[in-house]
């Protein structure tokens, strides 16, 4: 698939947010349950949108699926990141015209503890989804929607970066809290 050019306006707002998947990986301290970050940026109708998350907040568990309820947890989270708009209008105009679904981890070992021993083989693992959508009243919207928050019961905190002709901005969301207000 081609870099489009919302890719190219999103890149900013990645490096601001100081964080994505490589990141998470090379510093475990990055890594926070219950905390996930969702990015987009509108150019027209056009939105392209990117979630990066620890896979714990998603599916519940970060290694490799070991049960067939994990196993269908991780079908169920790409099924749904797949046609699922992570952002939309008040009356629900956004549709997903793609979108490109990440699960990744790494295993790498904790400092020793004070008994000597260091937990070895833990994981960290992290979506990171991004979409193109199409929304047509999007340039009118002052107040967009995620269902991320209500939708993942272990995503305490989402932070929300923004751009777009429409304004540019930041909000963090708890859980339950789905309005992203967009400052004129």
């Amino acid at each position: 698939m081609k870099p489009s050019g919302y890719r190219l306006l999103l890149l900013p707002l990645a490096l601001l947010a100081g964080t994505s998947t490589a990141t998470a990986s090379e510093n475990p301290d990055a890594h926070q349950h219950g905390h996930a970050e969702l990015s987009f940026a509108v150019d027209g109708i056009k939105v392209e949108v990117m979630f990066v998350s620890p896979a714990y907040n998603v599916v519940g568990f970060e290694h490799e699926a070991r049960t067939e309820t994990q196993s269908r947890a991780l079908k169920e989270a790409q099924a749904w990141f797949a046609g699922t708009p992570l952002i939309n209008t008040p009356d629900n105009t956004c549709t997903v015209i793609s979108s490109d679904v990440h699960h990744s981890g790494r295993e790498h070992e904790h400092e020793r503890g004070e008994d000597g021993h260091g937990n070895h083989g833990t994981s960290h693992s992290a979506y990171e989804v991004i979409q193109t959508l199409e929304c047509t009243s999007v340039q009118d919207a002052t107040t967009l929607t995620t269902p991320l928050t209500a939708h993942f019961e272990r995503l305490e905190h989402l932070d929300v970066q923004w751009a777009g002709a429409m304004s540019q901005g930041a909000t963090r969301l708890d859980h339950g809290e789905q309005a992203i207000e967009l400052k004129q």
